[in-house]
Order: C-alpha cells, then structure tokens, then sequence
C-alpha cells in the first residue's frame, strides 16, 4: 500500500516538475496534466480501497459469533394476534394467464 502511495505522491511531484520546466509547449503541458491526472485517478481509486477493505473487515467482525452473548429466546406465542385475517373471506380464484 505504502508503494502505491508513494508512486502517487511520485506522479504529482513528476507533473509539477515537468510543467515547470516546459510550461512553454504544448507537449510539456501534455505530459505534465497527464501525469498529474492519472496520478489523481489512483488517489482517488486507493481511497474507495481503503474504505472497502474497512467495511469488509468490519462486517467480518460483525458476523463472527461473539462467545459471551447467549441467543436470545424464541418468542413462545404471537405477541400480536391479528383475528381479523381470520375472519375474513376466501379471495376467489386466480384467472388463467
């Protein structure tokens, strides 16, 4: 990781240089935007890395079992019993399609 982020520091720091010292053509303004452009491109890709690694081993540790916590118990009867889906009519039969 270290390596990328030093080739990307290396990148900007290739691009100034080289925009200063040939600023005058066209070329030069060229090779210096590209490199700083690509170089913005890998910062950029390293972060959303970054971040993902992070919430890969977050949710790694979130889905572990943890020893000290008991499951909790089922629920033994319905804590809200619904009589009205009970009562109510047959809906009629489905048409063909």
């Amino acid at each position: 990781m270290r390596l990328w982020i030093a080739a990307t520091v290396a990148m900007i720091v290739a691009g100034i240089v080289v925009w200063i010292l040939w600023s005058d053509s066209a070329a030069g303004q060229g090779i210096a935007l590209s490199l700083v452009g690509i170089a913005s491109v890998i910062g950029v890709s390293l972060v959303f890395f970054l971040v993902g690694r992070s919430e890969d081993e977050e949710r790694a540790r979130a889905s572990a079992p943890s020893p000290e916590e008991p499951e909790p118990p089922a629920p033994a009867t319905d804590p809200h019993p619904r009589p009205a889906l009970d009562r109510r009519r047959p809906l009629p039969p489905r048409r063909p399609s």
